[in-house]
């Protein structure tokens, strides 16, 4: 069939245009971005519980949804936070699963465990994680906040604004503090008026809480009955409560203040000193990022231009539109290089109309592997124009090799179509078996799972299908270019024998082949056992140096972004922890002059922006972000500046400096996990651990997930008191929880807004103390029914007592755990892992069958991937062997072949090793793509071997004639991969220097040394067994 495809040139040629066409489109249309989207299946349940303690949120909210979703189908793991006041339960959902019918699952089981919740607990929302990254964060100024806090109805409206946009998912405002609608009775008042706690509660729920009257048929029609309620927050005051002792209407305005109320808020923002809000835009999946980049900060700018008043500003604060735009022209000027390197380095050998085969090839195949893409959810980013460029250099092998082979024919005397016929023909099974060892190493990365998988998914399979299109072009367009230059050749009278020049260096080619031939191979024939052992023995101690290479999993992003953290003691208010924060940030701005920007965030930290935020964050926690001018001090060397000068100084805050990863975040580099069933046990056995490890040199920051111990105060009933008074437990918290948090009354609903009902008694304002001689109770009269009832006040009845409780509860699976995580303060950390993995299997050890201590973290994750990769890669290597048997018919030669994996490993070991490079994801990617690229070489040459064998050659001389043939090619493939690569290696870019280390390294040491071992173990073997193969 493709003998007819070149015998047919004009339909050939028709059919690659319409396919570059449709490539040329889909190139328009993909979307673009920073990174591949990638996120894991995870959705959160929040419960707030107004009052409870950590242990009764647990026992109340937090266990009855873990027992409620434990029998649903696709749940891989579960984690929960009960902490004052609120309940969090984080779902990892299994991979694979239907996420929708899941999430729908789960939602009714979380229904059915609410019915059961206490009354004062609030809505058990189930939500969805956000994808890590978003398009773009504004920030919203005013020098003082409360012109902030004015501003959330006009918020709002940009809010449902933004999210009218197409592409965009939703927004995140925030800085606003919860609003709501307070109804503080004054006591005096209301114990004057004759009226108790209860009358007030009775009396809003009946004037609000109605019924619908529904429809009634009047005179032949349909009438719609309505009853005319309060729909003014304002009117709320107005509600009649009932008569006083003197007859007079008693109105709720009378005996109570009422009124919205700001809570304390989530956040305190201030950006450069002035408070802040911010307003961040997140992308819908599948997203084109500069695009729709665009439209939503054209809308921002109009927006703040029509409605934004004069005392606020607004600045952007952060877009990905920018960083994809730098990116993309970063690498697309590798890119450029690349292709003009593959070019150069085929002028070196090739002649003139090589370079010109090679011009048309690699747009013509890019852009027909484009065309698939869309179908498999990849988009344009870093990883994917990599595996672009990795593709260049592979891409133009089949077009070299066919295009060589062509010309050979021409230089005997064939004609053009039949020289094109028979010299396609002889390389073809070579190149598709070749194209297929390349389809078979890439498409089992394809199956890597979770957040890596996302991440790196995109490389395999552009290199999959950029291959096969370049296969295509080999195997069509490469003959039929040839085919017309051979005929304007004939025709302008010049013999085909006298063939143009081969390439700039085509002499030296010629002589290097000859020499080679002549001389090395006629040597390695003589003594092929000795030199095969000799070079495996070699290039096997070369992975000795494994354990001299760096180890960094993902590397930091070279990045102007420096994120500092810190966890207070527990207790501590939001306003205390935004002093921290900008005694930290004037204790940094005094030192560091490379410092050019600040933002700080008081409570729940950072947008996500820069990586995933906090975790369990609060009053407590907070973020300052810092920019940094990398070119005069990265964020790197920021961080390894500061780190232990702001834990010595600021140690109370448990300060960490962190930036960003070049993938998908991995968690603290060391984790010891502890379970078991009691907490106070857990506590003790994670500070014994922190001090341990604190011990160990270079332990850097060493924290738990469970913080200080939260100030309480307890109050310990007098039994003896309460069982005289006749006055309940129950009496004596809703008296407290009146003065303190209030009770939640119902939500009033207008046609803008809806806002919960709160109500207090003589509320306590914050910095006041609750005076237990001041709040009475009337004890129980049933005994003696006639007169007043005797008041006793709760001094008489609890006796408070200061202590220390657990700030919250976490649990993993249904366990009670903590978990200690350590930040080591050198990246070689290698001996610091094995110190922390010795204590935790002597804790272990000692700790009892009912608790378990596990090591894990960073490292457990790398360990996983590893196995994963290298389950992987044998695979790998068992699909090669198997195309190799089918095409030699062998069981031994694809051993061979096989053999230049090894060779080019070691290769990419010694480049990583002399470059100091660090061994991590995409240096073993690179490592893994090698396996498939450096066994087309041992292809071809053995594939020549075999004809030469069967022309009837002896051995010796198959070897040595295969040699001077194919060492051209080989080193001109080799040469246009590591040419299309060295621009990227070159770079500086912390992703893809690793990658491309390891893949040139690999490819040159492969290139020198697989034409020695391979016709040496080929000669080795044919002699020793009289293969005729």
């Amino acid at each position: 069939m493709l003998d007819t495809v070149i015998k047919w040139p004009k339909i050939t040629l028709m059919f690659i245009f319409i396919l570059v066409v449709l490539g040329v489109l889909t190139l328009l249309q993909l979307p673009q971005r920073e990174v591949p989207e990638f996120s894991a299946d995870i959705a959160s349940v929040s419960t707030p519980y107004p009052g409870g303690s950590p242990e009764e949120v647990e026992q109340q909210i937090t266990i009855p949804i873990e027992e409620a979703i434990d029998g649903v189908d696709g749940i891989a793991e579960v984690d929960s936070v009960s902490t004052s006041g609120f309940s969090n339960v984080v779902i990892e959902l299994t991979d694979g699963v239907d996420r929708t019918n899941v999430l729908n699952e789960l939602q009714q089981e979380i229904d059915a465990a609410e019915r059961d919740f206490p009354a004062t607990a609030g809505e058990a929302d189930l939500g969805e994680q956000q994808t890590i990254g978003a398009l773009s964060s504004y920030h919203i100024l005013a020098e003082d906040r409360d012109d902030l806090y004015e501003a959330r109805e006009m918020m709002e409206d940009w809010q449902s604004d933004i999210e009218s946009i197409p592409q965009v998912d939703s927004v995140d405002i925030k800085g606003f503090p919860d609003q709501t609608f307070l109804i503080d009775a004054d006591a005096d008042e209301l114990f004057d008026a004759g009226f108790q706690v209860p009358d007030i509660i009775e009396a809003v729920e009946e004037e609000l809480n109605t019924q619908p009257l529904g429809i009634k048929e009047t005179n032949g029609e349909n009438v719609q009955l309505s009853l005319s309620t309060l729909d003014e927050l304002d009117d709320i005051s107005s509600i009649f409560i009932g008569k006083d002792e003197e007859d007079e209407a008693v109105y709720l305005e009378d005996i109570a203040e009422v009124g919205p109320v700001h809570e304390t808020p989530e956040d305190l923002i201030t950006f450069e000193g002035t408070p802040a809000l911010t307003f961040t835009i997140f992308q819908e999946e599948g997203a084109n990022i500069p695009q729709v980049g665009r439209e939503t900060h054209e809308r921002m700018e109009e927006l703040a231009a029509e409605e934004l008043p004069a005392e606020l500003t607004m600045e952007r604060f952060y877009t990905q539109e920018t960083i994809v735009d730098e990116i993309f022209g970063d690498l697309s000027f590798s890119f450029s290089l690349a292709v003009l390197s593959v070019i150069v380095v085929t002028l070196l050998g090739l002649n003139v109309s090589s370079a010109v085969i090679v011009a048309l090839a690699i747009p013509t195949s890019v852009l027909i592997g484009l065309i698939p893409l869309p179908f498999f959810n990849v988009d344009l980013n870093q990883i994917s124009i990599i595996g672009i460029i990795i593709a260049l250099g592979i891409l133009v092998d089949d077009g070299i090799v066919v295009g060589d082979n062509i010309r050979h024919k021409y230089r005997t005397g064939a004609a053009p179509l039949d020289g094109a016929i028979q010299g396609s023909r002889e390389v073809r099974t070579s190149i598709i078996t070749s194209t297929l060892t390349i389809v078979v190493t890439f498409l089992p990365l394809v199956f890597i799972t979770g957040s890596n998988g996302d991440f790196i998914r995109a490389l395999p399979t552009v290199l999959i299908t950029t291959i096969l299109a370049s296969t295509i072009v080999a195997l069509t367009l490469v003959p039929i270019f040839l085919i017309w230059r051979q005929k304007k050749r004939v025709r302008t009278k010049k013999k085909s024998r006298s063939a143009p020049k081969d390439g700039l260096f085509g002499k030296q080619f010629d002589r290097l082949s000859d020499w080679y031939s002549d001389t090395v191979l006629r040597k390695v024939v003589k003594r092929p056992w000795k030199i095969a052992i000799i070079g495996f023995i070699l290039t096997s101690a070369l992975y000795a140096l494994i354990p001299f290479i760096p180890v960094e999993f993902f590397p930091s992003t070279d990045r102007d972004e420096v994120t500092l953290e810190i966890r207070m003691p527990a207790g501590t208010t939001i306003d205390e922890t935004e002093n921290t924060l900008e005694e930290m940030k004037d204790y940094l701005l005094e030192r560091d002059e490379h410092i050019y920007e600040t933002a700080l965030y008081a409570g729940d930290g950072l947008p996500p922006l820069f990586g995933d935020g906090i975790s369990n964050g609060g009053e407590e926690t907070g973020n300052l972000l810092l920019r940094v001018d990398r070119e005069e001090q990265s964020a790197e060397e920021t961080i390894d500046r500061w780190t232990d000068e702001l834990q010595e100084e600021f140690g109370y805050a448990e300060p960490e400096l962190t930036t960003i990863e070049a993938g998908p975040p991995v968690g603290a580099p060391i984790a010891v996990t502890l379970q078991g069933p009691d907490v106070d046990q857990l506590i003790e056995m994670s500070n014994e651990l922190t001090e341990d490890v604190q011990d160990l040199p270079d332990s850097g920051t060493v924290r738990d997930d469970m913080g200080p111990l939260r100030p309480t105060i307890v109050y310990e009933p007098v039994r003896e008191e309460l069982e005289d008074s006749g006055i309940t437990m129950s009496e004596i918290s809703e008296q407290i929880s009146l003065r303190t948090e209030g009770i939640p009354l119902l939500t009033f609903r207008t046609a803008q807004e809806a806002i919960d009902l709160e109500m207090t008694l003589d509320q306590v304002t914050d910095g006041e103390e609750i005076d237990l001689e001041e709040i009475e109770l009337p004890a129980d009269q049933s005994g003696e029914p006639d007169g007043p009832p005797e008041l006793v006040s709760l001094d008489e009845l609890v006796d408070p007592e200061e202590t220390e409780e657990i700030p919250q509860i976490l649990r993993e699976d249904g366990e009670r755990t903590i978990t200690v995580r350590v930040f080591p303060g050198t990246e070689d950390d290698g001996q610091l892992e094995e110190d922390v993995e010795a204590l935790a299997a002597s804790m272990d050890n000692d700790a009892g069958e009912d608790y378990t201590v596990t090591a894990g973290g960073e490292t457990e994750q790398r360990t996983d991937f590893i196995i994963e990769l290298a389950t992987l890669f044998i695979l790998v290597l068992f699909l090669i062997y198997i195309i190799m048997a089918i095409q030699f018919y062998s069981l031994t030669l694809p051993l061979l072949v096989m053999s230049t994996v090894h060779i080019a490993g070691a290769g990419a070991v010694t480049g990583l090793f002399i470059t100091q490079t660090g061994l991590g994801f995409m240096a073993l990617m690179g490592i893994v793509s090698l396996a498939g690229i450096v066994v087309r070489n041992s292809i071809v040459l053995l594939e020549f071997i075999k004809q030469r064998r069967k022309a009837g050659y002896s051995v010796e001389d198959a070897v040595i004639e295969a040699g001077r043939v194919r060492l051209r090619p080989i080193l001109l493939t080799a040469f246009t991969a590591i040419g299309a690569l060295t621009p990227v290696a070159l770079s500086g870019d912390v992703l893809f220097v690793p990658l491309s280390i390891s893949i040139i390294s690999g490819l040159l040491f492969s290139a020198l040394i697989t034409v020695i071992i391979v016709p040496a173990v080929y000669t080795a073997f044919a002699l020793k067994f009289g293969s005729k193969e």
